[in-house]
């Protein structure tokens, strides 16, 4: 039977600040500041306890390339966000801001960060994947991963993997350490958009283009779960920081709530906890606060809707 408290979620508030689609939101590690990139050339901070009176951070970005790239540190305020083929790291706290050139030679379209805020990785147009030490302020060698674009990556909570999703429809897993492939996981038919590891580091989520999302049993590299029912691309997957729900944002205007369990059966499922609607236009990227008490979504329609639980 499903935990009422994990079915309950309702948009509590809409900002329409931007004036084109929202393709990237964020939250800082604090839970403090949310960050949106748009289509409409600028990328907003909102203090979630003030969203309507967002700042604007940057404007006319490269129209081109913009939107895929942006995401926060996980123990510090700075906001890592692509630019062509570089990478601006900005403190949202005191507007610092460093170019990074990771020595790549197409556009970048996906950003992540390891767990201790270390390593950046960068996706490329071209499938390389490109590294920046924070400690010693450097670049690392850049690795080929894919022979299509990179459009997600994230990093194990280990921080000893890394998982690239791509236009290719495979999803590639790095050993950091070696720096060589440990498995490419095979399954879905049209292209990657979306992965993401379980706060346990033992599942890893992918979401695609042909419409659905498998759960990856990492240690035997094998597929468990395909999560069907979205009736569009799934661009954008983010687990709750416990672990106990996947999020799953599509092209076809939802969100849907899966319930994750040590006793998930093997198989298709079709059932989600909960869809949520609202949105006009395709959710191309979903994030969920640290507390565990925020969900945000952000949609072509040009909104950003944050959805909380009832009671």
């Amino acid at each position: 039977m499903l935990q009422p408290q994990l079915s309950n979620w309702e948009c509590y508030n809409t900002l329409p600040i931007h004036s084109d689609a929202v393709r990237v939101v964020a939250i800082s590690y604090d839970g403090q500041i949310l960050a949106s990139r748009s289509d409409d050339t600028t990328l907003q901070l909102y203090n979630l306890k003030t969203p309507c009176q967002p700042i604007i951070l940057a404007d006319n970005l490269e129209r081109e390339y913009q939107g895929y790239g942006l995401t926060f540190s996980p123990n510090s305020p700075i906001l890592a966000i692509e630019s062509d083929k570089n990478v601006h790291l900005w403190n949202v706290i005191t507007r610092q801001n460093q170019v990074l050139d990771l020595g790549l030679s197409v556009p970048i379209c996906s950003l992540a960060f390891s767990p201790n805020g270390q390593l950046l990785a960068a996706g490329s147009f071209d499938g390389m994947i490109g590294f920046w030490d924070l400690t010693s302020n450097q670049p690392l060698p850049p690795l080929k991963a894919h022979f299509f674009p990179i459009w997600s990556l994230a990093f194990s909570p280990d921080g000893l993997t890394l998982a690239s999703g791509s236009g290719d429809g495979t999803v590639g897993l790095w050993s950091l350490d070696h720096r060589h492939s440990d498995a490419l996981l095979v399954g879905h038919s049209f292209p990657v958009w979306s992965v993401a590891f379980s706060p346990d580091g033992l599942t890893l989520a992918t979401g695609s283009e042909d419409k659905t999302i498998k759960l990856w049993w990492l240690e035997i590299g094998q597929e468990l779960v395909t999560f069907l029912g979205h009736t569009g691309t799934v661009e954008s997957l983010i687990f709750s920081p416990n672990g106990k729900i996947l999020v799953s944002a599509s092209q076809d205007q939802t969100l849907k709530l899966w319930q994750i369990s040590p006793n998930l059966q093997v198989g298709n499922q079709s059932d989600p906890i909960q869809t949520l609607t609202g949105h006009t236009g395709g959710i191309g990227t979903v994030a969920y606060s640290p507390s565990e008490d925020l969900i945000v979504s952000g949609s072509t329609d040009g909104t950003i809707k944050l959805w909380r639980q009832r009671g």
